[in-house]
């Protein structure tokens, strides 16, 4: 930990030299960027210096925590925009798997954390709730405005990602600092120097530990990070006995979604968008279906890719099916799910628009129908 946190000091202090320094093509110092930097640094370092207290407790308080196992988890993996929130959130209807919610993610990786907002909310519901009440009325007013491209609520499964934010391995950082190297580079996990990618592998298994501990350590991991494209192999490896599902969609819908959903991220932090993203994303995304590819390939046994388009269809019998070929059992509340799922993927109609810019992406095509053809086959030879 201690390695993590002296990588993420370094990168931290690099970041907001680069945010002060004029020039930048992609984010140059107006007086909006000027004006996001002076309100949002402070109290985002201020919570990022507070997780590693939390973590400096955990050490002392609760250190069981670095025995946790972390038995038969399942990562819903894939590129971004392809429809693994749907399948996340269907899935963390099962009982039996443990995922981080949006709170704990963004407000509480530590175990001390999660034991203090527990107490407070307990001790605000004896109160009457107004804590609660006002908390959720905020939320709903900062988050709102994106539900139309990815609902968010604080209650809500998300992405465990976001408890990557205090070691300054977390993706979305790059909308902020998008000169910054290291954050790219985490869109190629595959290819990145092996101390760095085993370090923040080995951070990202302690935030996991932390968080089965906290839910008391029995039951099993469900988790969705749809920025781990690249990261397939090296779960595979730390997580011998995961089970892996892959979402994947038509290339350019994906990419020119995801150009979209970032958009209201771009007018927040004062970028500029045009002058750097589009190539950076295209490049994440060839390197995320190359990647994908590859581990269909190496795990046959441990790893199934779900098609946005037949998610649309068939999304519960699909996921069904899959679970059970990864032998993964699904009880009676997961089966309702799962059930009402199906209905639910065809009236779905996403509020989000966005336009494709007819990019050209033949290496990302060309392992897309690749993904689609090894499954098709596989599908064929099982019946």
């Amino acid at each position: 930990m201690f390695a993590a946190l002296t990588r993420s000091l370094r990168l931290h202090g690099t970041w907001i030299g680069q945010a002060l320094r004029p020039g930048q093509s992609a984010a140059p110092l107006t007086p909006r960027r000027v004006a996001t930097l002076a309100l949002g640094l402070p109290p985002y370092l201020t919570l990022q210096s507070l997780h590693w207290l939390g973590f400096a407790l955990d050490e002392v308080l609760y250190p069981g925590y670095r025995r946790q196992r972390i038995e038969a988890p399942l990562f819903i993996l894939g590129v971004p925009r392809s429809g693994t929130t749907f399948v996340h959130r269907t899935l963390a209807a099962d009982p039996d798997r443990c995922t981080m919610r949006t709170w704990e993610a963004l407000l509480a990786p530590s175990v001390s954390e999660r034991k203090a907002w527990r107490a407070l909310i307990a001790a605000d519901a004896r109160l009457g709730g107004w804590g609660r009440r006002g908390v959720d009325a905020l939320s709903r007013r900062l988050l709102g405005q994106l539900d139309a491209i990815h609902e968010t609520a604080l209650e809500a499964a998300e992405e465990d990602y976001l408890a990557l934010l205090p070691a300054g391995a977390c993706f979305i950082l790059a909308l902020a600092f998008p000169h910054s190297a290291a954050l790219w580079r985490l869109a190629a996990l595959d290819r990145m120097g092996a101390p760095e990618r085993e370090l923040i592998v080995g951070f990202y298994r302690r935030m996991l530990q932390k968080q089965l501990y906290a839910d008391g350590g029995q039951r099993r991991l469900l988790s969705k990070n749809a920025a781990f494209a690249t990261w397939v192999e090296a779960l595979a490896e730390a997580f011998p006995d995961a089970r892996f599902l892959l979402c994947i969609r038509e290339p350019e819908a994906a990419l020119s979604s995801q150009l979209s959903a970032v958009a209201p991220g771009h007018s927040l932090l004062g970028t500029r968008p045009d002058r750097l993203y589009p190539e950076q994303f295209r490049r994440a995304y060839e390197q995320g279906y190359a990647h994908l590819r590859q581990a269909q390939r190496r795990y046959p046994e441990r790893v199934r890719v779900l098609d946005m388009a037949t998610l649309k269809q068939h999304a519960g019998s699909t996921l069904e099916r899959l679970l059970a070929e990864l032998a993964l059992p699904a009880g009676p509340e997961l089966q309702a799910a799962l059930a009402a799922a199906e209905s639910a993927s065809r009236r779905y109609r996403s509020a989000h628009r966005h336009r494709p810019e007819h990019l050209d992406s033949p290496p990302m095509q060309a392992d897309y129908e690749c993904l689609l053809a090894q499954e098709g086959e596989r599908l064929r030879e099982a019946s």
